[in-house]
């Protein structure tokens, strides 16, 4: 009885877990439509975003090579994510160059 116990608690807990993950990834594409839109909004109304203080240091360690400390001192300026700054860091080496 306990082991028939323990193996409803896992399926519960895996079924709970599948559930959550699901929604998770529907409110991220949610999420992912709502900027895209923003995005079309602000460059229809000519809104340019600032580029952050500090962001010629990235410009530096893309030149020089630097490309994960370029990624990483882009984290610390913007409060970006890892794949946002990555991003973010090769638009700007493709404008460097």
């Amino acid at each position: 009885m306990s082991e028939l116990l323990v193996m409803l608690v896992v399926v519960m807990l895996v079924m709970n877990w599948i559930s959550a993950s699901g929604h998770r990834r529907s409110q991220q594409h949610e999420l992912d439509k709502l900027n895209t839109k923003i995005d079309l909004v602000m460059a229809q109304m000519g809104v340019v975003v600032p580029e952050p203080d500090g962001i010629s240091e990235v410009d530096a360690l893309i030149r020089a090579g630097n490309k994960i400390e370029a990624i990483k001192r882009y984290r610390e300026l913007t409060g970006d994510g890892l794949l946002e700054a990555k991003e973010a860091v090769d638009r700007r080496a493709e404008s460097l160059s």
